[in-house]
């Protein structure tokens, strides 16, 4: 790959924050990654609880939540009412395996960002 009459290169960085880093690996919106702290730190939720505490419509908060399980953060358990129905309860996947997935993520990235940077040619 040829580069011709490239700039000075300045290496762009910035503070980010966990929603930054989530929203980026894992393009999520920041309502969805809201969510996915609220349940790390309360524990297992209804939609109920959700709506409750983000003051959003029902199927905002239900759309968020199976992103959140698409993208493998959240996951949903069922639970069964004594006179017939059903309910689900939301529980986050812990903040330290996301953790562990995040940095083997940028890892494998890291690695083949810096094979690309290697074999370029000026």
């Amino acid at each position: 790959m040829q580069m011709k009459n490239l700039p000075d290169i300045k290496t762009p960085f910035r503070e980010m924050s966990v929603v930054d880093i989530m929203r980026c690996m894992f393009g999520l919106k920041n309502f969805e990654t809201q969510i996915y702290l609220e349940l790390v730190n309360k524990g297992s939720m209804t939609v109920n609880d959700l709506v409750r505490d983000f003051g959003k419509d029902r199927s905002t908060v239900q759309r968020a939540l199976q992103n959140l399980i698409i993208a493998g953060l959240i996951h949903r358990e069922q639970r069964n009412i004594k006179h017939g129905g059903y309910y689900y309860v939301y529980h986050a996947t812990p903040f330290s395996e996301l953790k562990d997935t995040m940095k083997e993520s940028i890892r494998k990235w890291c690695d083949t960002v810096i094979k690309w940077i290697d074999e370029l040619n000026p």
